[in-house]
């Protein structure tokens, strides 16, 4: 028989989790045959291990009357806004295609070679190992196009598969990639189409962005998010807001899920932005219905928005 007493977290029969959250850990569970009902649906890795700090007390107890349902409560507010924002990213990102394959190609033309051509591409020497990783990805697309059957059409009828095909098989990140390699001239006649963003802005919110669109898709903790990889731009979205400074940089909205509300204020066009925010207010305000364990400041806190976020709505992009 295996010793367990070497193990970290040894496997547990539903009835000895339920034993463990109550006894152990002092959560409230009034019903439990429901309680093992969200354990087998969800998993007390996912539901309990991902959603309970927010519930524990600074000794790492649970608060006062706090039931497994409050947490649940947790879980489907992040489910909900994980599908807010994947809405909205991917708005962004059919707009961003769209933009790329046009400029791309009004400097360059429709044939595949030009995309494939790694000259056309700002293939300085820092850039160059990333730049053929990107092209070689393009050509094994056209290679072996079985799960694209649009490439595949165009490849067979044409034998030439221009970029605005090609932009529907390719995920955000590589989108995101293939804009920060582009020409400055091409990388311009993008982000001119956004207000008050510039080329390097717009390099460095579409990786957040493709980040986000990750977390998102696999069904990732969203609400307490951190970009590793740096931080957004300062725009005048952090001023009129009047965000906190520490060692003169902002606290909020440079590397967390306000950055990407950031974002989309100057992505997403006014109507879409004010439904999403619409969206995520309400959503918001759901939880707080469904538990009264979670303070407000605290939730914002976690999800790196300042208390008068809703404000957003009426910020102008730039003062």
């Amino acid at each position: 028989m295996e010793d367990t007493s070497t193990i970290d977290k040894p496997f547990l029969t539903y009835q000895e989790q339920i034993k463990k959250l109550k006894i152990d850990k002092g959560l409230q569970i009034d019903d439990e045959e429901q309680a093992i009902a969200l354990l087998k649906h969800y998993s007390y890795f996912d539901l309990i291990s991902g959603y309970k700090s927010l519930f524990k007390d600074k000794a790492g107890n649970y608060k006062i009357h706090t039931s497994i349902n409050d947490i649940y409560a947790l879980y489907c507010f992040d489910d909900e806004i994980r599908a807010i924002f994947l809405k909205y990213i991917l708005m962004i990102e059919k707009h961003i295609k769209s933009l790329i394959s046009y400029s791309f190609c009004d400097e360059n033309g429709e044939e595949q070679q030009l995309y494939l051509n790694v000259t056309k591409y700002n293939y300085i020497e820092k850039n160059q190992d990333e730049i053929n990783d990107l092209v070689s990805r393009l050509k094994k697309i056209i290679d072996e196009p079985k799960n694209y059957p649009y490439v595949k059409h165009q490849k067979k009828k044409h034998n030439n598969v221009p970029l605005w095909v090609m932009m529907k098989a390719l995920t955000l990140g590589t989108v995101s990639k293939m804009y920060s390699f582009l020409p400055q001239k091409i990388q311009f006649s993008i982000s001119k189409e956004f207000d008050y963003v510039h080329e390097g802005m717009l390099i460095q919110m579409l990786d957040l962005l493709s980040r986000v669109r990750n977390v998102c898709a696999h069904s990732e903790r969203l609400y307490d998010y951190r970009y590793k990889k740096g931080t957004i731009d300062d725009t005048d979205i952090h001023r009129i807001l009047n965000i906190s400074v520490k060692k003169n940089n902002y606290i909020k909205g440079k590397n967390d899920l306000f950055a990407v509300v950031i974002i989309f204020k100057y992505l997403l066009s006014e109507n879409d932005f004010q439904q999403f925010v619409n969206k995520l207010e309400a959503t918001i305000d759901h939880l707080f219905d469904q538990t009264k364990c979670i303070e407000s400041k605290q939730l914002l806190k976690c999800m790196g928005f300042p208390d008068n976020w809703k404000d957003i709505r009426n910020c102008s992009k730039t003062i």
